[in-house]
């Protein structure tokens, strides 16, 4: 946290910065130990059920509800709850493997919609940190369990956090 929240809110700002998420809005730290000024926001992903709900000044009070209308108890999907990624100003997305060594003629199938979002979009996206997360899928459940260091066979993916630069340049 310390050393990749440079640059987002500081409390200056008249609109907060978002802070994106697509298909880790679940895993996401809290968005409690994001900086002033700084909001979450979520990508559309794969999952179609309900989102979190922003809190509002009043917390869990009764005042809450007449902000945020109607409770909707049977997790249905709310569009509304989707921003578009040009409006981000961060990004953070676990993907498959270290994007920043991924060739060109890779299967398009196997990035995470999120990054292809921001493939499309008119602004350069940069890669600003990343950390190692396990790969639950391809690492063995005694390779989980037992710290083994001689025999470690774990697989990793890339915790990312991608900040938005300028207009991409059209080509001529």
């Amino acid at each position: 946290h310390a050393n990749t929240n440079q640059g987002m809110g500081d409390g200056t700002h008249a609109t907060p910065t978002l802070v994106c998420t697509g298909g880790e809005w679940y895993r996401f730290p809290s968005s409690y130990y994001l900086p002033p000024d700084t909001s979450l926001a979520f990508l559309k992903s794969s999952f179609d059920g309900q989102l979190p709900q922003p809190f509002t000044e009043f917390g869990s009070k009764e005042e809450s509800l007449a902000l945020q209308g109607r409770f909707n108890d049977l997790n249905e999907e709310e569009m509304d709850r989707y921003v578009d990624v040009s409006e981000c100003s961060f990004v953070i997305e676990l993907v498959g493997e270290d994007i920043s060594t991924r060739t060109r003629n890779e299967n398009e199938n196997d990035v995470s919609e999120v990054v292809k979002y921001m493939k499309d979009d008119e602004n350069d996206w940069r890669l600003i940190a990343q950390y190692d997360f396990l790969d639950v899928e391809k690492t063995s459940s005694l390779h989980r369990i037992l710290y083994l260091p001689v025999i470690r066979k774990a697989s990793y993916k890339q915790y990312s956090l991608f900040q938005r630069g300028e207009k991409k340049e059209e080509a001529l």
